[in-house]
């Protein structure tokens, strides 16, 4: 690999591990809130705590370490890494929804459209967790994305 050298390397994990904080802020943050607003819709009493929301911010932070750590790679590879990430995603969202089934059923008629809105919004924060992993880790990397340039040439006067 030309142009790869100890600092960039460095700097390329270092924007990876705060691309991929930056996506579990923003991915779990928005999922946590989904989960409160589908809880009151499904008319339960949402007793959400700190612990369980910085939970919820690091699981997405770590799920978003695939597209965070590819961010910086050819196209094949950058979209392989958000699949991934969306994948795991998409797995756990959709395990911890299930294990809540019983009080989405039980929910009022009357609620059912705005909880499969909200259950839509699941969707996009999942399709979406990659995507601002690898944009916040490429806008960290700043330089440190394009290779090593030659030294430029002289101007003709």
């Amino acid at each position: 690999m030309a142009g790869m050298t100890g600092r960039r390397v460095v700097r390329l994990l270092a924007a990876a591990v705060g691309g991929a904080v930056v996506a579990g802020v923003v991915g779990g943050g928005a999922a946590r809130l989904l989960m409160s607003l589908i809880t009151i819709a499904a008319a339960e009493e949402s007793t959400f705590t700190l612990g369980g929301t910085l939970g919820v911010l690091m699981v997405f932070a770590v799920l978003a370490a695939p597209a965070a750590l590819t961010a910086t790679a050819p196209a094949v590879v950058r979209v392989g890494g958000r699949w991934v990430t969306a994948a795991l995603t998409g797995f756990g969202v959709a395990s911890t929804g299930f294990s809540d089934g019983a009080a989405i059923i039980l929910a009022p008629d009357s609620r059912m459209t705005l909880i499969a809105v909200l259950v839509v919004g699941f969707g996009a924060v999942v399709a979406a967790h990659g995507q601002i992993a690898q944009y916040a880790s490429r806008r960290l990397a700043g330089d440190a994305t394009r290779p090593a340039a030659a030294a430029p040439e002289p101007a003709l006067a």
